[in-house]
């Protein structure tokens, strides 16, 4: 039933669709119906129930975008009782090719916004202008692509890839769709695909001849567009849907053109033709032109209903339309079930080491127990709602993760894939706290301010510690405990702080300190400045710093006349005073607010009219503190110029900033500094000049830094170390191939394995190794190609091999004629006697130790003569298929008269020790020698097993509670030799 009865009942519906809803019931569409299918032409739901789904298309999204937010869809379902939802996106005309990312996000917004109300959702690429749809090829195909990616695997998202072709034939559409729909398939690969017709869609018998076909042509519909004032006849079409799945995506009740006389009567005429009053019985689904506010006759909204939420403000149209969406009621068969993960969310992230619980919702059915599987892996099961699974201590990697509810109907069900990705920690910021000097220190110039700090990092190490003045720079130290010695400071009032990066760096500041620096000729002055001046100079004058604690503000002034007083910028309890030509005398004063008592107070000081002549300007003084003397770079280089500037009977103007004579760049404020970027190579001598507020300069002390060539990075040495070249084998040949490379200025990504220009595979942690297994008879040039973290490659000399033809033998059992004491040897029975056989039962004799047939080859055996072994037979009992049913055969096997085997010899024979490989299970190994340990590593290096104090002759089991892939497993013998072999878990 629709959600309209919702209105019919009122509260009490209500309450009881949320009370299903919180057992994942649900009466919408989407959940009643689940992933739609295409069965002997008709639209099916999941559980192959024929359906017709009824809705509206909306116009233009670019136009319109006022008519499509989360409110118009949500009443569309809930009000209109709307089945899907056509998302109507124009190419051209201002659409799509104008604001690709734009629109993109709208569709996947109204993607989002039908599943969240249940209703089915068409993303429609809307080619109506130009009409031909390979114009537009290859952005369509990356619309569908991103868009399939995105929405992959949602059950409600079908995709309309041409909508009304115009102006080009069944066979150029067609060519079009067979370019587009694989980018779909590679990612969706069962969803719903409509596929526009000819003629504005008005063609879809043209596909009767000449349909799609081939692997992605299954779930395919044709659409059919018509318009209730300008189409009248149902019988062409009638013809049609004998022959071809139909999807109308696209009527209305008015003329094509939007406008015209609605026509009622031929509209229910089409109406009753696709709910099933048809030859052939078939519900053929539809959505409405169109669900917007324009002023048209096919409009369902009034003019200007968007603007204001009217979404059942309908027209004359809408009003219609949306009785035949609602009635009759929808009837879509029993429920569909369904399973879905409902936590975690696809493509989330969890922190290495944390627990993830993995929570399954079975809907429209009773499950008996939900299992959760990794891939293929199953990880455990749940038989009781709510049905969870918790993982512990996560490792790194992707998880694929699937639910499979097992029903009492004996159907299973499975859910889509949750792709989750365990990474580690978000690293955590370090710490700071200065603890010299304390606020309020007072110091006499020039001092020297000893500063210091405590920093830690909980999660890593700390990189450096910054101390600054302001926002200056004073210097750094990279180890603890953190200090600088920040000297010949001039008197003043400065602000201290710290700043920490750690080894991933995150910076942290640490609180700041205010500190004084009195001046040293009269530090009980209130303030500091010169007793005269002459004409027209300029001085500098301060509020002695004991005077600055709890100062918020000073208003400076002179009681004599005076040209100008200017503030020094951040630091205005210090002022330049140009004295003008007319001063003949007066007082200096400066009023200070406070913060608390005495809250405010008024210092002054005399200064009267120098006799003789106005002393001559000080040149400032200027020093480059970065970068530092012969430092080097790498070209396009950027190099950092940091300079400190100071004038003492003045103010600074400017300080520039020079390569040799070549100016770089200036800067009129503290702290002076230039930013040098794109620097080639070379060799410069860099400089800092100061400017005084008279005109005077001076020039740094030059600094030396080199811009070296950027470094060309060295291809990586690569060598095949195994086979051996002009090696011999016998098929069906096992090769072990293995490979030392090294990168000389990097480090290696991987090594490739080839036989000629065939890839056999690849191995991307040392020692590089590959197993290739079932090699036929030939002659074969193999080599190894490793690529470094640059993506430089090389190429080993080649290695020859060859494979001969297994030797052909008339015994009935192949193997040695001896063993000697706790050797492990092979035996198979001759393909001659392995004809309609259908089980093998091996046996020996002899006193042995154990006999392991090989896993999927059980006419072959692995058997441990062990230590007591004195000779014996090996045996096979056979059952047959036919005639001779069963039979027995033997092979006598005595003790070797050598029975040492040198130690290197013993290491070689131990790496084919290890059985069965690949396998399902477990990892079985016999040791040739006395072990020290055994380890299993992962492909992260992560130690998985680790087993020790092996004796010579063991049997060991290991690797049950491994996952699927490759490890590395590294033997330690007593003797100080090591081994180092690869298993693969299937």
């Amino acid at each position: 039933m629709k959600n309209a009865i919702v209105r019919i009942f009122g509260v009490s519906a209500l309450l009881f669709i949320v009370h299903s809803l919180a057992f994942g019931q649900s009466s919408t569409p989407l959940a009643a119906n689940g992933r739609l299918q295409v069965i002997n032409r008709q639209l099916c739901n999941e559980a192959g129930t024929p359906i017709q789904l009824r809705g509206m298309s909306s116009h233009g999204l670019h136009w319109f975008d006022q008519c499509y937010n989360s409110s118009a869809l949500q009443t569309l379902a809930n009000d209109w009782g709307a089945d899907v939802f056509r998302a109507a996106m124009y190419v051209d005309e201002g659409g799509y090719m104008n604001n690709k990312v734009g629109l993109r996000n709208k569709v996947n917004q109204l993607v989002d916004w039908s599943a969240q109300f249940g209703m089915y959702c068409i993303i429609d690429w809307h080619i109506l202008n130009p009409g031909d749809p390979n114009l537009h090829t290859a952005d369509a195909i990356e619309f569908f692509q991103l868009m399939a990616q995105q929405h992959a695997g949602k059950k409600h998202v079908i995709y309309e890839i041409c909508n009304e072709p115009n102006g080009v034939n069944w066979s150029s559409v067609k060519s079009y769709a067979e370019q587009v729909i694989p980018a779909i398939r590679q990612y969706d690969p069962d969803a719903i695909i409509l596929v526009g017709t000819p003629s504005w869609s008005g063609s879809p018998g043209d596909v009767r001849s000449n349909p799609l076909t081939g692997s992605n042509a299954h779930n395919i519909m044709y659409t059919f567009h018509f318009y209730a004032g300008s189409h009248y006849t149902q019988s062409y079409i009638d013809d049609v849907i004998k022959t071809v799945p139909l999807f109308v995506s696209e009527w209305g009740t008015s003329n094509y053109s939007g406008n015209g006389g609605n026509d009622y009567t031929n509209a229910q005429n089409w109406v009753s033709f696709m709910g099933g009053n048809n030859s052939s019985g078939m519900k053929i689904s539809w959505c409405n032109w169109s669900y917007c506010d324009k002023d048209e006759s096919s409009a369902a909204l009034m003019p200007g209903a968007c603007g204001n939420n009217g979404w059942n403000n309908t027209s004359t149209s809408g009003t219609w339309v949306k009785d035949k969406i609602l009635n009759p009621a929808d009837n879509f068969g029993p429920p569909t079930p369904f399973v879905t993960i409902s936590s975690p969310a696809n493509n989330s992230t969890v922190t290495i080491g944390a627990n993830l619980t993995i929570t399954a919702n079975v809907g429209n059915a009773t499950a008996t127990v939900v299992e959760f599987y990794d891939g293929t892996t199953k990880l455990g099961e749940d038989a009781t709602a709510p049905y969870s699974l918790t993982l512990s201590n996560i490792q790194a990697g992707t998880y694929n993760l699937t639910v499979k509810a097992l029903l009492n109907s004996g159907v299973p069900l499975t859910s889509s894939l949750v792709q989750v990705t365990a990474i580690p920690a978000p690293n955590q910021p370090p710490t700071i706290t200065l603890t010299a000097p304390t606020n309020g220190t007072t110091f006499t110039a020039p001092a020297t301010i000893s500063i210091a700090a405590n920093a830690a990092d909980s999660d890593g190490s700390v990189a450096k510690v910054e101390f600054y003045n302001g926002s200056t720079k004073l210097g750094e130290d990279t180890s603890a405990p953190y200090s600088f010695d920040w000297t010949n400071v001039a008197s003043g009032a400065y602000t201290i702080s710290a700043k920490v990066t750690d080894n991933q760096n995150s910076v942290v500041n640490s609180g700041s300190v205010t500190v004084y620096v009195n001046s040293p000729g009269n530090p009980s002055a209130d303030i500091i400045g010169p007793d005269c001046v002459s004409a027209n100079e300029t001085k500098l004058v301060e509020l002695n710093s004991i005077n600055l604690p709890n100062a918020n503000s000073f208003s400076w002034w002179c009681t004599g006349s005076t040209q100008s007083i200017t503030a020094v910028s951040g630091q205005p309890s210090k002022v330049n005073i140009n004295f003008g030509a007319n001063f003949s005398g007066g007082q200096v004063c400066v009023g200070v607010n406070y913060s608390a008592a005495p809250w405010y107070k008024q210092f002054c000081k005399t200064v009267t009219l120098c006799t003789g002549q106005p002393p001559v300007n000080q040149a400032p003084s200027v020093s480059l503190t970065a970068p530092s003397n012969n430092a080097s770079f790498t070209a396009p280089a950027t190099i950092a110029l940091f300079a400190t500037a100071a004038d003492n009977d003045g103010s600074i103007s400017k300080v520039e900033f020079y390569n040799g004579n070549t100016k770089l760049g200036e800067d009129l404020t503290s702290p002076y500094e230039f930013s040098w970027v794109n620097v080639g190579a070379g060799s410069y001598s860099l400089t800092a000049k100061a400017t005084d507020n008279q005109g005077a300069t001076s020039t740094s002390s030059a600094v030396s830094v080199t811009v070296n060539a950027p470094v060309v990075n060295q291809a990586p040495s690569v060598s095949l170390s195994a086979p051996s070249n002009n090696a011999s084998f016998t098929a069906p040949a096992s090769i072990s191939l293995a490979a030392n490379a090294s990168d000389s200025d990097g480090s290696i990504a991987k090594v490739e394995f080839y036989s000629g220009s065939t890839k056999l595979g690849e191995d991307a942690t040392a020692p590089y190794t590959f197993s290739w297994v079932n090699v036929g008879a030939g002659s074969y040039s193999l080599t190894a190609k490793a690529t470094d973290n640059q993506g430089a490659t090389s190429t080993s000399s080649a290695v020859s091999v060859t494979v001969n033809a297994p030797p052909t033998t008339t015994a009935d059992i192949i193997g040695d004629d001896c063993a000697a004491v706790n050797s492990v040897k092979p035996f198979e029975l001759n393909v001659t006697n392995r004809a309609n056989a259908t089980s093998y039962s091996w046996w020996s004799t002899g006193s042995v130790q154990s006999i392991t047939p090989t896993s999927g080859q059980p006419y072959k055996v692995t058997i441990n003569f062990g230590q007591w072994f004195s000779g014996g037979q090996v045996c096979v009992g056979v059952n047959y298929s036919a005639s001779p049913w069963y039979k027995q055969y033997c092979k006598t096997v005595n003790v070797c008269a050598a029975a040492r085997v040198a130690a290197e010899e013993l290491v070689s024979a131990d790496a084919f020790l290890l059985y069965p490989n690949p396998t399902q299970n477990v990892f079985t190994w016999v040791s040739g020698k006395n072990v020290e340990t055994l380890k299993v590593y992962d492909i992260l290096g992560l130690e998985r097993v680790g087993l020790e104090k092996i004796m010579r002759g063991t049997k060991v089991s290991f690797g049950e509670h491994l996952s699927t892939g490759i490890y590395l497993i590294r033997v330690n013998y007593e003797d100080k030799t090591h081994l180092t072999l690869k298993g693969i878990k299937q």
